[in-house]
Formats: structure tokens, C-alpha cells, sequence
């Protein structure tokens, strides 16, 4: 595209980019060229925040947004997201031939494996006509595989690595210190904040979403659990887990959601399901918001290490933004009672939610073995085997330095009636004796509460939906925080209400923008001013931002490729002969991947951008899973 983006891809929002494609002065095609050019300057190189773990071929995808951009042309627009890219999280199948994408929950175990069926979730995307550009980058195994594992980790994708704070996450840091970018949902949230995609699917079982957006400048929605089919997603716990949905807009999410929560024709002719378009409401009028005390709702000091200056200003900026929307018509209640999540702690060595967790996924992961048409191990035994024969690629010391929490899921052997007792405790805790009393006793739609805080766990524990929305960041490293808000069950429309009240009194570009005082408004606008020459390159004016940009990171030093000699001959006979008797799907990135899974114990590996190269010149027809086409 001679090197100019018609557009920023840090601060475009999916409905500004929608009105551009309805006006005809954008196509897919161009959208999904631009897109691949952010993943391929800063994914793997540049900024190395390694958000996504894999994205289709260039041709596969052009073809999909060409056959997008012929209907718009000939009048069938599916939708408000019609033509426009999205990611989701590697948890979730995506069907190996049609999508042209593995799915690896972020282990090199099932790196070539196929999927019977891809997720329900993935086939309403499509049939709104959102185009499924990538996976994103995970928490492998969705976290449960050890407790020492550092958060937004996988084999396959690697570290993912903060859009926003200047210092890279070091390995063994607390899950909530500030160079951290979340929980197993990291790549999701920075694949939006970095302009890899404008939209984002992901799961979310306590906050494994929600914290991740939250450090990212997000607005993003987990809806109650059961109401986003999870069929062929790799889950935790079929009683905590939810789909959700990330974005830079409220606007945006809204239409995700609509996408996400509207059956199939297929799916209306087995069962009627309930269903009724969300409302863009951005008026506090009718909206009773209820705020807890931040003092109270914070994150302990065993996750993360918060100085007194930083909690003093997130404090404040809290307390300006329950003035501001009161100011604007909400009705406020504050400060709010509300159960501590202290409630949840045990005294034995497991809380409710692993006790129910381990019961849960030992049935999930079987369910997702059984779904997998081929596969190099075929349950959790074998998958338990296969890192323990693997270490330095899936034991790394000291990122994942066990697998201690598999095998506990191994040998679980809990009673049912047993986890019946705590799943129903949990439930009453959060929801009759939780949220639902204070919603009542408050007479409030909503309860508000830190971005940061545990909010995300009375949630879960009721399996009631949560979102949070983007406030502000801190002034000394630029991390971003918001606020998280819950509601009943069911009840993700006043969710979104006051998620599109809240971006029409909190946009940046909004004079009435919350700040303590004016050297915070000055920091933040020259941050947003370097993040931008920073992260993009040779773009076009943007539409306006949504959420901050992220802060540059051109001075951070980051580590050069390994440098590796030239394959030999002998090698590279291995290299094409399984290329030429295997199905790696035209992907030289899968390739290198399953060689590297067989050689990593010898202690030889290959760069993809080497076996890439192999394949081009002896006359192979292979493209980089980044979107890369050989030939």
C-alpha cells in the first residue's frame, strides 16, 4: 500500500473504520493489509509484544475480504462489523482447513493439530462477516498449567509484553506488577492497544479478560456465564467461564456482542433462544450507579507492588470520575458496602474456585481431546508426558518452571457432592448474599469498583457478566487502569449502557476528561503525542482515540534474534521431505514449530525466517503464519 496507512490503526475504532467501508474510501482488503503490516512490525519484531500467536495466510485472508467487499458492493451487508478484522483468543477452535489457523492454547503439544469443529463463537463472527484474521497470544493452557507460570506466557507464543510500560515484564514478577499486561487474556487486550486488530473475542474465568483490558485502555464485557455458547473452547470451568469481547469503543463492543450472542439459523431450529439487539445509549439519565470505597477494593501486596503517590492519584482520579458522572445525571451511591472478597478464602490449601476449576477442566480437556481430529497426544496424560519429554521449550525455568497445577488436575479425585457444596456456596456468595443484595439494598443498577480491584472474583463466583472501562494512567510509567462494573445476571444491556455513557463523558479528546490537575493533562497528551510516532509508521491522520495510546518504547533495548548458522544439507532434506509428506497447511511458521518441538531436546532449533527461506528457494509454496507470502 506504498508504505501509507489511510488510517492510525493505534486509535481507529471499528465503527469509525465500518463508516469509512460503507462510505467506499477504504475496502477489507486494504484493512486487512494495513492490519498485517502493524502484526509484522511489532509481533515478532520491533516491539516484540508477541500479542498473536498465529495469523492466517495473506491469501486466504484477501480472498475472504474480497468475497466481503463484493457483497457490500452488490447491497448484503451482514452487519455493523461487516468486513472488519478480529482476533481470538487460541482457546477457542478454529477449523484447521476453512480458517487456515491452528489452535494451540499456547502449547507446542498441539501445534498441527485439527479440530472436528471450530467453536460456535468463531461461526457467529463469521456469519455477522467479521473476518478472523489471527489467534491471540495466551496464558497457556489458559494459566492452568503451574502457579509459578508468568502471566501471558505460552511455549508457542512467548511472552506477550505490555503496549504501555517502557520496562519489559521480567520473568518471576507479581501477576499484578506494572510491567505485567494481565492475565491469560494479554494477547487479546494488546493485540487491540498495539493496532494488530480493532476487536478482540476472548474467555474470561476470574478476570482473565478483564485485567488484562483494564491495562490496556479497553472497554471490554464478560457476559453471564451461558449466555456465549463455549462449545469448542478449551475453558476452565464451565461454571466460571464466559466469552467475551474487548475493544477501543463502547460502540464497538456493543456490535461485538450483538455478533457474539446472536444464534445461527441452525442453532434456532433446535432450541428458541432469547435475543434482542443492544441500544448505543450514551445518557446517564435512568442509570443508578453504585461505587465501593478504593480504599477498601484494592489489590493486596502479595500481586502487585503499588507505591503510595501511584494508589494516591488512581484514588483520586476514582473520586473526580464519580463527580463527573454524577455532574452528568447518573444517579450515585457512594461509598458503597460490599462483600469482601476475603469471603472466598479457605482455609485448606485450595480455594472454592480450584476445587470446582480441577473438577471441571479434567472433563473440559477430555471433551476438547475428543474433538480433535488429529493430534500428536491425545489426553491430559499424554499432555503431561509431552512437556515433561520437552522441558526447555515447555518447562522453561523460571517462566513455567512445572506443571504442577496438570497434574493436580490428574489425580483430582474430589467427591461431586463436594464440589457441588462449594459451586453453591460460591453462587450464593456472589450472587444472593453478594451482588444481588446490594443492588436491592442500594436500590442501583450497577456497582462500580477499581479496575484493579477483586471485583472480578464476586463476579465469577455469582457468574454474573462484569466489564471495565478505561480512566486514566499512571503518571509514572504510563500503566493504564480503569473501573469495573457488575450487574445481575443477565443484565449485559445496562452494562453497555453505562459503558457508552461513560466513553461520552471520558473520551480523551473530551475537555471534560477527568485530571487532578493540569500537569497530569499536559503528561498525558505528550505521552499519546511520542506513543504515536512510535507505534505506527507512515500513517495516515487517525480518527479520533478512544482509549490512550500506548507509550513508546523505541529507547527500550530488546533482544536480538539468536543467531544461528546456515542450515546443512542433510537438514535441509529433513526440512523439505516433511514439508512434501506432511500437511502443514502452505505455513512454513508450522513447520519450523514441529521441527523445533522434535530437535529443542538435542539442542538445535531453526529461525521460521529460515526455514522460510529454505522452502522459497527449492521451489516450495509456503507463506509465514504472520501473513508473510512466499513466491
Amino acid at each position: 500500500m506504498d508504505g501509507q496507512f489511510p488510517f492510525d490503526t493505534l486509535t481507529a475504532t471499528a465503527t469509525s473504520l465500518s463508516n469509512m467501508l460503507r462510505a467506499g474510501s477504504l475496502t477489507s482488503v486494504e484493512l486487512v493489509d494495513v492490519y498485517l503490516a502493524q502484526i509484522e512490525r511489532h509481533n515478532r519484531k520491533g516491539r516484540q509484544l508477541r500479542a498473536i500467536i498465529s495469523v492466517a495466510p495473506r491469501y486466504h485472508l484477501f480472498a475472504i475480504a474480497r468475497r466481503l467487499d463484493d457483497e457490500r458492493r452488490a447491497g448484503r451487508v451482514r452487519g455493523p462489523l461487516h468486513g472488519i478484522p478480529v482476533v481470538v483468543k487460541d482457546n477457542i477452535a478454529t477449523d484447521a482447513l476453512a480458517h487456515q489457523l491452528d489452535t494451540t492454547v499456547g502449547s507446542y503439544a498441539f501445534v498441527g493439530a485439527r479440530p472436528r469443529r471450530p467453536a460456535t463463537v468463531v461461526e457467529r463472527l463469521m456469519a455477522a462477516g467479521l473476518i478472523v484474521l489471527g489467534k491471540a497470544n495466551l496464558s497457556e493452557l489458559c494459566g492452568l498449567k503451574s502457579a509459578e507460570m508468568t502471566p501471558g506466557w505460552s511455549a508457542v507464543g512467548g511472552q506477550t509484553q505490555s503496549p504501555f510500560v517502557a520496562r519489559r515484564l521480567e520473568k518471576g514478577v507479581l501477576i499484578w506488577d506494572h510491567t505485567a499486561p494481565g492475565g491469560s487474556g494479554a494477547g487479546s487486550a494488546v493485540s487491540v492497544a498495539a493496532g494488530f486488530v480493532p476487536l478482540a473475542v476472548a474467555t474470561d474465568t476470574v478476570g482473565s479478560l478483564m485485567a488484562p483490558a483494564n491495562r490496556a485502555a479497553l472497554y471490554a464485557l464478560k457476559p453471564t456465564v451461558g449466555e456465549v455458547p463455549t462449545d469448542g473452547v478449551l475453558a476452565l470451568s464451565r461454571s466460571f467461564d464466559a466469552v467475551g469481547a474487548a475493544a477501543k469503543s463502547a460502540a464497538d463492543l456493543t456490535f461485538l456482542m450483538d455478533a457474539l450472542m446472536q444464534p445461527l439459523p441452525r442453532e434456532l431450529e433446535s432450541t428458541p433462544l432469547r435475543y434482542r439487539l443492544f441500544q448505543v445509549r450514551s445518557q446517564w439519565n435512568g442509570l443508578r450507579v453504585g461505587f465501593v470505597d478504593p480504599a477498601i477494593w484494592k489489590v493486596g501486596k502479595d500481586f502487585s507492588r503499588l507505591n503510595a503517590d501511584a494508589e494516591k492519584y488512581m484514588m483520586s482520579m476514582y473520586e473526580m470520575a464519580i463527580s463527573r458522572i454524577r455532574d452528568n445525571g447518573a444517579v450515585v451511591s457512594y461509598p458503597v458496602q460490599a462483600p469482601s472478597p476475603q469471603v472466598f478464602r479457605n482455609s485448606g490449601p485450595m480455594s472454592s474456585f480450584e476445587i470446582v476449576a480441577y473438577k471441571e477442566f479434567k472433563t473440559i480437556i477430555a471433551e476438547f481431546f475428543a474433538n480433535l481430529e488429529e493430534s500428536r497426544v491425545r489426553s491430559l496424560a499424554g499432555l503431561i508426558e509431552f512437556n515433561a519429554e520437552h522441558p526447555d521449550i515447555e518447562l522453561p525455568k523460571p517462566t513455567c518452571p512445572d506443571q504442577d497445577d496438570l497434574i493436580a488436575v490428574l489425580s483430582e479425585s474430589t467427591p461431586e457432592s463436594v464440589v457441588k457444596d462449594h459451586l453453591e456456596g460460591l453462587r450464593r456468595l456472589g450472587g444472593a448474599e453478594g451482588i444481588d443484595l446490594v443492588l436491592d439494598y442500594y436500590g442501583i443498577d450497577v456497582l462500580a469498583a477499581p479496575g484493579d480491584s477483586a471485583l472480578c472474583e464476586l463476579a465469577a463466583a455469582a457468574g454474573y457478566p462484569i466489564a471495565v472501562v478505561p480512566l486514566g494512567a499512571l503518571r509514572s510509567n504510563g500503566r493504564p487502569f480503569g473501573v469495573a462494573v457488575t450487574a445481575r445476571a443477565h443484565a449485559e444491556a445496562k452494562l453497555l449502557h453505562f459503558m457508552t455513557a461513560w466513553e461520552s463523558v471520558f473520551h480523551p479528546t473530551n475537555n471534560n476528561s477527568p485530571s487532578p490537575s493540569s500537569s497530569s493533562s499536559s503528561h498525558s497528551h505528550c505521552s499519546a503525542h511520542s506513543a504515536h510516532s512510535a507505534l505506527t509508521s507512515s500513517s495516515a491522520s487517525s480518527s479520533s482515540s478512544s482509549r490512550p495510546i500506548p507509550l513508546p518504547l523505541d529507547s527500550v533495548p530488546f533482544p536480538k534474534p539468536d543467531e544461528l548458522l546456515p542450515p546443512d544439507g542433510p537438514v535441509i532434506k529433513v526440512i523439505l521431505k516433511e514439508w512434501d509428506t506432511r500437511d502443514f497447511r502452505q505455513s512454513s511458521d508450522a513447520l519450523t514449530s514441529w521441527l523445533n518441538a522434535r530437535w529443542r531436546k538435542s539442542g538445535y532449533s531453526l529461525s521460521m525466517e529460515t526455514v522460510y527461506e529454505i522452502l522459497k528457494t527449492n521451489g516450495r509454496r509456503a507463506y509465514r503464519g504472520l501473513g508473510d507470502e512466499a513466491g
